[in-house]
C-alpha cells in the first residue's frame, strides 16, 4: 500500500460521512494523559515503530514485527487508523503480560483497515515465519468530525 495514497484518501473517507461512532477513551479505559511517556511507541518500541510522516495533526508510523520477535512494552496515546498490509499469526499482551484478543474480523481481506482508540501499554509477538507490517495513522487532536 502506498502510504501517500492512504493518507491522501483519509479526508475523503471522513468527508463521505461514514459513521465513526463514539470511541472509548482508550483500549483499557484509562486516560492516555496519565500514561508513562517513556512507554510511548516511538520511544520504548523504537525498533518496531518508525515515523514516516509527522505534522501538528497526524503522525504516520511504519510498524514492523519480524518473525519470532516480541515488541517492547509500549502504548499509543492518540486514536489511530491501522492499515494492515501483511498479516501473520500474532499474540498481543497487555502491560501485565496477559494475552488479549486482537480486534480482527473473522473474514480478512488485505489491506485491512481498523479504527482504534488510544492503545494502552501492550506488546505484540509475531508467532509466524513471515514479517508482520502495518501503517498506523495517529490523529493527535482526535478523529476529525464529519461536516
Amino acid at each position: 500500500m502506498n502510504i501517500a495514497k492512504a493518507v491522501a484518501a483519509m479526508p475523503l473517507i471522513f468527508a463521505a460521512g461514514l459513521a465513526w461512532g463514539e470511541m472509548p477513551i482508550s483500549t483499557d479505559g484509562t486516560d492516555p494523559a496519565t500514561w508513562n511517556p517513556k512507554l510511548e511507541a516511538t520511544r520504548s518500541g523504537a525498533r518496531n515503530h518508525k515515523v514516516i510522516f509527522e505534522n501538528d495533526d497526524i503522525r504516520v508510523l511504519s510498524v514492523t514485527v519480524r518473525p519470532g520477535e516480541t515488541e517492547k512494552l509500549h502504548h499509543h496515546p492518540w486514536p489511530s487508523v491501522l492499515v494492515i498490509d501483511s498479516l501473520t499469526k500474532l499474540a498481543d499482551f497487555d502491560k501485565d503480560g496477559k494475552e488479549q484478543k486482537l480486534p480482527l474480523p473473522d473474514k480478512i481481506e488485505l489491506p485491512l483497515v481498523i479504527k482504534m482508540p488510544p492503545q494502552a501499554a501492550h506488546s505484540v509477538k509475531n508467532l509466524d515465519s513471515k514479517t508482520f507490517h502495518l501503517t498506523r495513522i495517529e490523529f493527535k487532536k482526535g478523529f476529525p468530525v464529519a461536516p
